[in-house]
């Protein structure tokens, strides 16, 4: 699995309150992530990890599978109750940005960005006790295109 997948799952596991991530190693471990004492790592050392993994190497981590305990995987998004969770490339700045882009009319749903510095990412949370779930997660995963969406275009011209 990617460095880049995992760098998006590292921030999820230190926002989200109350996950734990498993990872399903190709040699049939699981590392156990979470803020727990029985955990194989807590989520400050998981992001750390995957903060130093070396980026010139050629040797991805050895992670098959992740499983999430705590929150739905509903695509791209975690599912907590009333509350969608994603996390994007893009700084902060870029990320409010996109995100009224795409909410534009959707005046139901509360939503708060917070970068993470270590990773370089930004952990969107969307909430909203008058949509339906459905509801919910559509708006989320339309959020999530919009933020991936700026992001090419982002690579893009930084590489023109």
């Amino acid at each position: 699995m990617p460095v880049s997948t995992l760098t998006h799952v590292a921030a999820l596991a230190g926002a989200v309150p109350h996950l734990t991530v498993s990872l399903d190693t190709d040699n049939g471990a699981t590392v156990i992530v979470g803020d727990f004492p029985e955990a194989s790592l807590c989520t400050h050392a998981f992001r750390q990890v995957i903060a130093d993994w070396p980026t010139e190497s050629g040797h991805a981590p050895c992670v098959d599978d992740i499983h999430f305990d705590g929150a739905d995987a509903r695509g791209p998004v975690l599912a907590t109750g009333q509350v969608r969770w994603f996390s994007t490339g893009l700084g902060a700045q870029r990320a409010v940005a996109a995100l009224r882009t795409s909410r534009r009319g959707q005046q139901k749903i509360s939503v708060q960005v917070r970068f993470d510095a270590l990773l370089a990412v930004s952990v969107v949370r969307m909430e909203s006790d008058a949509l339906a779930d459905d509801e919910l997660d559509d708006a989320a995963i339309a959020a999530y295109a919009t933020c991936e969406a700026e992001s090419l275009l982002a690579s893009v011209s930084a590489a023109a």
